[in-house]
């Protein structure tokens, strides 16, 4: 009698955690507390317009390493030189806002994306960073755009006679 006492208690509380509500709070009502950060929450979840009357990416007021990012990108991750975005729109888009404005001679296409090697940005001032950008789907209506800053090429770069002596002598000192 005991055990099946302590059960259907156990079993009762367990129900009253799991209902989701604080007791105070009917079914169908909310605290007056929760209005706000709920409707915040909602005015978040309202999708951004992408793409233009045309179809177009429409471009943002954000900037990366001079390339003008376009609306609804996420930022997914970054760090000193590599920031990783989302953006759901179809990927030909994405690829017909970015291609024009990369200049580059090194274009690796992958699936449906493209990786643009060592490019500089249309527009940019006399030496522009260099940036490998890749552009891959991930998913439906989801792409993931990759920007990679590049380091500057040396201030000094050796003469072809320099290069050939220092490997003479890094050939010398491994005999």
């Amino acid at each position: 009698m005991r055990t099946r006492l302590i059960i259907m208690l156990t079993l009762a509380g367990l129900g009253a955690c799991t209902s989701g509500q604080e007791p105070s709070v009917r079914k169908g009502e909310s605290a007056p507390e929760d209005a706000e950060p709920r409707a915040a929450a909602a005015a978040e979840k309202v999708p951004t317009q992408v793409l233009d009357g045309e179809g177009r990416l429409i471009p943002s007021n954000e900037y990366l390493v001079g390339i003008r990012l376009p609306k609804g990108v996420e930022l997914f991750r970054a760090d000193e030189v590599t920031h990783v975005y989302r953006l759901r729109a179809p990927i030909d888009k994405v690829l017909a806002y970015f291609g024009p404005m990369m200049i580059t001679g090194n274009v690796e296409r992958r699936g449906k994306g493209a990786v643009y090697r060592r490019a500089s940005v249309r527009g940019a001032e006399v030496s522009p960073t260099k940036v490998d950008l890749s552009i891959l789907e991930v998913g439906s209506n989801l792409v993931r755009i990759s920007v990679t800053e590049l380091p500057p090429p040396p201030a000094h770069q050796p003469t072809a006679t320099q290069t050939k002596a220092a490997a003479r002598d890094a050939w010398r000192r491994l005999d």
